[in-house]
């Protein structure tokens, strides 16, 4: 090889630096390169030692997950509304128990972000609050009262179980998702609702021994209807599982009609008996029963082809399985429910402004736990929790919510076509079948509905503001 010639005037160079390195090493001079080089790996070295290597590859992730969110908090939002369908499966994973507060450090990193993030990813100035906003200031206000009255633990785990996630709305109204980001949070949708019902459907296949001896516990996550196992997939218990799917189905099913030319929709709509069955599986009605509402109103609303689906849902109940429709159709768990709501009514005359902010639900379960001799009630309907804790005005303040959601949601959606139509249309859906499924259940302490409840509320409300 000619010694002119450029790899060789390459391979010179770079042996007179080396050289030049040495000699500034031998000499004792300090070299740009080599210190920082040294010190870095010196460090790495004694933190490896020490233990800390998983602190240091928690860092390397969290960093740029910071720099990323401080950048654009939507991605922050779209984050966690990925990783909260499987905060379950802390259950079975070896973790600190630190770890199970990620996604309230994803929240508050989140809100925390839209101060300074740039103005280009926040919302413009001058925006008309959200119309559910009274409605929300007065219920935390009203609670706040109430936990200075009752105080202690019950007053801030009750004060976080139903305000928190509030958290979640005032980053979206701050930092609104652009059409992209909220198609973005359609496909995170469908995408973890495919998944989830896969895992559901397989644990009825693996049963309920298997799923013990991976560390899951009978009677919490793992839950029988008569005879047949209830799937949770990734969720702690079936009852999060059941009412994420029916979220899925109705966010996702308007958006695949909207254009079912599309991969993405073709793909769910494909998958969508997948989901159904899942849904079933878990035996829980509430989730059914918020279906068929919402799925009626899309029917009779933007998508009349759904409401074939009525006629089908009647025949398949006349046609299941002996061992299916007894566990599927019981009354016993509903004559329970209105027992336990009489024997109480007498509480809700006698405190009309409430019992205290945390007095049931899953509150009161939490501070059972942590303060024994505390009693414990869950009421299974979401209505007389907020009764019951808030009085009279709670529950009107609760009611008017959820109103101003929906309204909020349905003026968009009267007002936009294709995918956004269809996202606000879902969403309009959704609210419609969580004021049906709180009549059964404590919706919003099922996590992550709380999550979703507020992260569609404010995703909807900057189109309503600029219609007006």
């Amino acid at each position: 090889m000619p010694e002119d010639s450029p790899k060789a005037a390459h391979l010179q160079r770079a042996n007179v630096r080396i050289q030049s390195m040495a000699l500034a090493v031998g000499a004792g001079r300090r070299s740009p390169h080599v210190a920082p080089l040294a010190a870095a790996n010196l460090a790495l070295g004694a933190a490896l030692l020490a233990g800390l290597g998983p602190w240091i590859l928690a860092l390397a992730v969290l960093v740029p997950l910071c720099l990323a969110v401080a950048e654009r908090p939507q991605r922050g939002l779209l984050l966690l509304a990925a990783l909260v369908p499987f905060h379950g499966l802390l259950l079975i994973v070896p973790a600190p128990a630190v770890a199970t507060g990620w996604k309230e450090a994803l929240v508050l990193l989140t809100l925390a972000a839209t101060v300074v993030a740039p103005p280009e990813a926040r919302g413009p100035s001058g925006r008309r609050l959200p119309p559910w906003t009274p409605a929300v200031v007065g219920l935390v206000v009203l609670g706040a009262v109430s936990a200075m009255i009752v105080g202690g633990l019950q007053a801030a785990v009750g004060m976080k179980t139903l305000f928190f996630y509030v958290l979640v709305a005032v980053a979206v109204w701050r930092c609104p998702l652009a059409a992209a980001e909220r198609d973005r949070l359609v496909t995170v949708l469908m995408a973890c609702g495919v998944v989830t019902a896969v895992v559901g459907l397989g644990q009825q296949v693996v049963g309920g021994a298997v799923l013990h001896g991976l560390g899951y516990e009978y009677n919490s996550a793992i839950r029988f209807a008569g005879s047949m196992l209830r799937s949770f997939s990734t969720f702690n218990q079936p009852f999060g599982f059941a009412f994420f799917l029916m979220l899925v189905i109705l966010i996702g099913v308007p958006a695949a009609l909207s254009d079912p030319g599309r991969r993405r929709n073709r793909a769910f709509l494909v998958a969508l008996p997948v989901l159904g069955v899942a849904l079933g599986f878990t035996f829980v009605r509430g989730a059914w029963i918020g279906v068929a509402v919402g799925l009626a109103y899309l029917g009779f609303t933007r998508h009349p082809v759904l409401l074939l689906g009525i006629p089908l849902g009647v025949t398949a109940l006349l046609f299941l399985p002996q061992e299916l429709a007894a566990p599927a159709l019981s009354a016993s768990s509903s004559v329970e429910r209105v027992e336990s709501w009489q024997e109480r009514g007498s509480a809700v005359a006698s405190a009309p402004l409430g019992a205290g902010v945390g007095a049931t639900g899953s509150a009161s379960e939490k501070v059972a736990e942590l303060q024994s001799g505390k009693t414990r009630y869950q009421p299974d309907n979401y209505y007389f929790k907020v009764l019951l804790e808030l009085g009279v005005l709670g529950l009107w303040l609760f009611v008017m919510l959820l109103v101003s959601i929906f309204a909020t949601a349905r003026l968009a959606a009267s007002r936009l076509g294709g995918e956004e139509g269809a996202f606000a249309s879902g969403v309009a859906a959704t609210v419609m079948a969580a004021a049906v499924a709180s009549l059964v259940a404590t919706y919003l302490e099922i996590f992550p509905m709380d999550v979703y409840f507020w992260l569609f509320a404010g995703a909807v409300t900057p189109w309503a503001a600029a219609s007006r």
